[in-house]
């Protein structure tokens, strides 16, 4: 949808007005990968909060180490464009907020005793992936809004 939208915009465009490529291929990339990333960890917190007051402790703790695994790689995307895009940028705030989440993420999710952990899990899981979805929405809305404002900027 990220590549639909950017094309539309960019066609949309008038000619004097087009961005800069160079700067585009160093973000561009790591925009996209963290979109990936986004969408894989989006699909396991769905998955942790599935009849989670019926799921088994075994299951509990698996879903929970699923859910920090793609929060990981969540992190790693988002060091990626972090280092990519301009100092000066919107995305620069909700970018920030989304890594703090992904960092507590990370903490919070990560197995222990499997015995005392689900329920412990089962009792704030949802609380925590809410704040994390809540952040993943708020850079996903950022980084639309970056990346139509890239295409928008006139060429230097």
């Amino acid at each position: 949808m990220l590549y639909t939208l950017a094309a539309l915009v960019a066609l949309a465009a008038p000619p004097g007005q087009q961005p800069d490529s160079a700067t585009r291929a160093r973000y561009t990339p790591a925009l996209h990968a963290l979109e990936d990333s986004l969408g894989t960890l989006g699909a396991a917190v769905a998955r942790f909060q599935t009849d989670l007051p019926n799921a088994s402790p075994d299951l509990v703790v698996a879903r929970s180490s699923r859910v920090k695994q793609h929060c990981t790689g969540a992190l790693a995307a988002a060091a990626a464009v972090d280092s990519a895009v301009p100092a000066r940028a919107s995305l620069r705030s909700a970018l920030t907020s989304l890594r703090a989440e992904l960092s507590r993420c990370n903490e919070e999710f990560a197995t222990g005793k499997w015995t005392e952990r689900a329920d412990s899990l089962r009792a704030w899981g949802p609380h925590r992936l809410a704040r994390l979805t809540e952040a993943m929405q708020r850079y996903r809305w950022s980084a639309r809004r970056f990346d139509e404002s890239a295409l928008a900027a006139p060429t230097k």
